[in-house]
C-alpha cells in the first residue's frame, strides 16, 4: 500500500508520545499483518504484556527483533595468578565429628597444641586457646576470650578460676562478684607479710557495699555565659601571615591593579581566611607598593592595661576587715567589680570560717586514743584498716522547729508569697526528739537487709487543758513538749524506746555479738554502769553497752556529722503547722530517708578519723572529698577506708610522748 493512497486500511495507529509524527514509520513489515507476529505494544508499553526473552523494539518497525547478546572478552592480567573458586556448598565435605567448622555444633577440640575443648558449641582456635566458646562440661585452659567453666580466663562468664574480668563465680579475678578480687561487692587483700589473707580476721567480715540500682544520667555539660560572652572573637594575623596572603594573591592574580574574579574566593577558601582579610590585605599592598607595605600594624603593649592584683597588700589587712568584698575594695583602694573578676580568676579565694568547739590538750588524746581503737589491730602490721562500724549504735538529740523565720521559695510573676505567721519569731514551736542510728548492711548482690534506721522519739506529754479556749474544752488531752529533759528521762527512754527497738531490729546474724551504744557526754546522759540501763540490755542473753565518744568532738559521732542537717532538710519542706504534725512530718522523713546516704555518712565518719589521725587530735583539719556518689554509681564504693601506716606511727609516737 502506498503512501499517497487515502484508504486507512491496514495501518497502525500512532504510539503514545509520537502524535504528529509521520505513520510510515510504522507501517508493518512486508509479509506481515497489522497486528505483528508478535502482538506487543509500541514503545514505552513493553510493560504492559509478557515480551518474549532476548527481543528489542526498533523504532520505525511495527515489530520486535531478537537482540544479539555482546560477547565480552575477559581481560588477562599480566603477572598475576587467577583466583581459585571454592566448590558450590552441594560438593562440600561435611566436617568430620570432631573437626572445628564454622557451622558445626558436634564436639570439637583445638588439637594436640592447644588446651581448649567443647562439648557442643566447636568453636576454639588452637594453639593457646585464645578464644573459646564452651557450655556445660566446657574446659578452656589460658584461654582469652571465654564462656563457661574457664581457667586463666582474661574476660569469663560463668565459673572461672583467675580471670581478670569475670562475671559468676570466679576466683583470683580482678572485677566482679568475686574473693579476693581488687573491685566489686568483695573484701580486699590484705596480708601480714607472710602471704596470709588477714581480711577474714576482720570485724563484720561478711557485710558488703550497696548495690547501684538506678544509675544516673551523666551531669549536663555547665557553659559559662560569662565566658562565652567576654571571648575573643576576632582572629589578629601576624605579618608574616599577611604577607603569605599577599604572596598567594599576587601569584593568581599577578601584578594589576584590580584583582580577578574569583581570586579573592579562591584564597579565602584555600588559606581558611575571611575574604574580606583578603581584601583588606590586597588594599594594603596596592597603596603601599611593595609586600613590605603589609604588615601587622597592632603595637605589642596596646589596649587597656590590666590593674594588677597585690596578694602580699591583702594578706596585712586584718581577716576582720575583709569579709566582704565591699570591705575589701575599700581596704585595697580597688573597685568591687575588678575584685570579682580576679576572684573569678581564682587570684584568691572565698572560705567559710566555721566555728568549732575549744579542746584542751586532754580532749586530744582521747580523740587520738578513739581514732586508733576503731583500727582493725589484723591490719596494722601491714596496711591500717578503719572497722566497719556495724555493731555500733549513735544516738543524741535534735531540736526540730516548727518553722524557720526565713524560707526560700521561687514564684511566678503571677503567684503572692506564702503568708507565715506566729505570736513571737523568738520563741517558736520545738520538739526535742532522741535519734538512735546505726550502718545499713547489705548481702552479696548488694541488695539492703537492714536499714540501720533504729528509730527517732519524741519528747512530749500528752496533758489536760486547764482552762477553756474557742479551741477545745477544758479536761482535754493536748500534746506537749517536754520543757525539761533530765537524766531521768534520758534513762526512761533508753529502757522503754532505744533497747527494745535494737533488740526487735537487729540482725539475726549478729544477734550474739557485743553492741555498743555511743553517745555524747553530756550531764543529762546516764553512765555507762547505770545499773537499770545494764539490767534491761543483758535481759535475753543480749550483750549491750554503752560507752562515751570523746569531749568536745560532734565529729566523732553520725548524727552530728551529717544525718541531723540531712534530715531536717527534708522535715523543713513538709511545712508543719502544729506540734503534732511535728511528729508526724518527723516519721516521715525518717521513713524517706534513703539507706545510701546514710551508708554514705559512716564512711564520711572514717574519713574524719584517718584526718584526725593525720592532724594529731587537731580539731582544725580540712576534710578531703571522696566523690561517694560516684564511686557507689560505678560499683566502686569501700566498706573500710585505709589510712597510711606512717601517720598511725605518728600519732602512737605522739601519744607515748605525752
Amino acid at each position: 500500500m502506498e503512501l499517497g493512497q487515502s484508504n486507512n486500511q491496514g495501518r497502525r495507529p500512532p504510539p503514545l508520545g509520537l502524535v504528529g509524527r509521520s505513520r510510515g514509520g510504522f507501517l508493518p513489515r512486508p509479509g506481515e499483518t497489522a497486528q505483528g507476529a508478535s502482538g506487543l505494544p509500541p514503545l514505552g508499553l513493553t510493560g504492559r504484556a509478557a515480551a518474549p526473552a532476548q527481543q528489542s523494539f526498533v523504532i520505525g518497525q511495527s515489530g520486535f527483533e531478537p537482540k544479539r547478546r555482546e560477547t565480552v572478552v575477559p581481560v588477562r592480567r599480566v603477572g598475576l595468578t587467577r583466583p581459585r573458586r571454592p566448590p558450590p556448598a552441594a560438593q562440600r565435605p561435611p566436617p568430620a565429628a570432631d573437626e572445628s567448622g564454622p557451622s558445626n555444633w558436634g564436639n570439637s577440640s583445638a588439637g594436640t597444641g592447644g588446651g581448649s575443648s567443647s562439648n557442643y558449641v566447636g568453636f576454639s582456635l588452637a594453639g593457646l586457646g585464645g578464644l573459646g566458646f564452651g557450655g556445660v562440661g566446657t574446659d578452656t585452659t589460658g584461654s582469652a576470650f571465654t564462656f563457661g567453666n574457664s581457667s586463666g580466663a582474661t574476660f569469663g562468664f560463668g565459673n572461672s578460676s583467675g580471670a581478670a574480668f569475670g562475671f559468676g563465680n570466679s576466683s583470683g579475678s580482678t572485677f566482679g562478684n568475686t574473693t579476693n578480687s581488687t573491685f566489686g561487692n568483695t573484701s580486699s587483700m590484705f596480708s601480714d607479710g607472710g602471704g596470709h589473707d588477714v581480711s577474714n580476721l576482720f570485724e563484720n567480715a561478711d557485710e558488703h557495699a550497696p548495690s547501684q540500682g538506678h544509675v544516673q544520667a551523666p551531669p549536663r555539660r555547665v557553659i559559662d555565659l560569662n565566658a562565652w560572652a567576654n571571648r575573643q572573637t576576632r582572629e589578629y594575623y601576624s605579618t608574616e601571615m599577611k604577607r603569605h596572603i599577599y604572596a598567594t594573591i599576587l601569584m593568581r592574580n599577578g601584578t594589576g591593579h584590580r584583582m580577578k574574579h574569583g581570586v579573592s574566593a579562591s584564597v579565602a577558601r584555600d588559606l581558611e581566611v575571611p575574604r574580606r582579610v583578603v581584601g583588606r590585605i590586597w588594599t594594603m599592598g596596592r597603596l603601599g607598593g611593595t609586600i613590605n607595605a603589609v604588615k601587622f600594624k597592632r603595637k605589642g603593649n596596646s589596649g587597656r592595661k590590666k590593674i594588677p592584683f597585690d596578694a602580699a597588700a591583702m594578706e596585712a589587712i586584718p581577716p576582720t576587715e575583709r569579709t566582704t568584698l565591699e570591705a575589701l575594695s575599700e581596704a585595697l583602694n580597688m573597685k568591687k567589680s575588678t575584685l570579682h573578676r580576679r576572684l573569678k580568676e581564682k587570684k584568691f579565694r572565698r572560705c567559710s570560717s566555721e566555728l568549732k568547739p575549744s579542746i584542751t590538750p586532754e580532749n586530744i588524746k582521747q580523740r587520738l586514743e578513739y581514732c586508733l581503737r576503731n583500727l582493725e589491730p589484723a591490719s596494722l602490721a601491714v596496711e591500717p584498716t578503719f572497722k566497719a562500724g556495724f555493731n555500733v549504735v549513735h544516738i543524741d538529740e535534735k531540736w526540730f522547729h516548727r518553722t524557720q523565720k526565713t524560707e526560700n521559695v521561687y514564684l511566678t510573676n503571677t503567684e503572692e508569697p506564702p503568708k507565715r505567721e506566729t505570736k513571737n519569731k523568738g520563741h517558736i514551736q520545738k520538739i526535742m526528739f532522741l535519734s538512735a542510728m546505726t550502718r545499713p548492711r547489705y548481702d552479696r548482690d548488694g541488695n539492703c537487709t537492714f536499714d540501720g534506721k533504729i528509730g527517732v522519739w519524741p519528747y512530749v506529754e500528752w496533758v489536760q487543758a486547764q482552762k477553756r479556749s474557742k479551741n477545745r474544752l477544758r479536761g482535754t488531752w493536748e500534746l506537749k513538749p517536754m520543757n525539761h529533759v533530765g537524766k531521768a528521762d534520758s534513762r526512761e527512754y533508753l529502757v522503754k524506746y532505744v533497747l527494745p527497738a535494737i533488740k526487735n531490729k537487729w540482725p539475726l546474724c549478729d544477734r550474739w555479738n557485743t553492741i555498743y551504744i555511743q553517745q555524747d557526754n553530756a550531764k543529762t546522759h546516764v553512765a555507762c554502769d547505770d545499773p537499770i540501763v545494764v539490767s534491761e540490755a543483758v535481759k535475753g542473753n543480749w550483750d549491750i553497752r554503752m560507752v562515751f565518744q570523746p569531749p568536745n568532738s560532734p565529729d566523732m559521732n553520725i548524727l552530728d556529722l551529717g544525718w541531723f542537717a540531712s534530715i531536717q532538710s527534708m522535715f523543713q519542706k513538709k511545712f508543719p503547722k502544729t506540734l503534732k504534725e511535728i511528729v508526724e512530718k518527723v516519721d516521715e522523713s525518717l521513713v524517706e530517708y534513703p539507706h545510701e546516704k546514710l551508708n554514705r555518712i559512716f564512711l564520711t565518719h572514717q574519713n574524719c578519723m584517718r584526718a584526725i589521725i593525720k592532724h594529731k587530735g587537731s580539731i582544725h583539719y580540712d576534710l578531703p572529698h571522696m566523690k561517694k556518689k560516684a564511686l557507689e554509681r560505678q560499683g566502686l564504693l569501700p566498706v573500710r577506708l585505709k589510712v597510711d601506716k606512717d601517720f598511725v606511727d605518728a600519732a602512737v609516737e605522739f601519744l607515748n610522748s605525752q
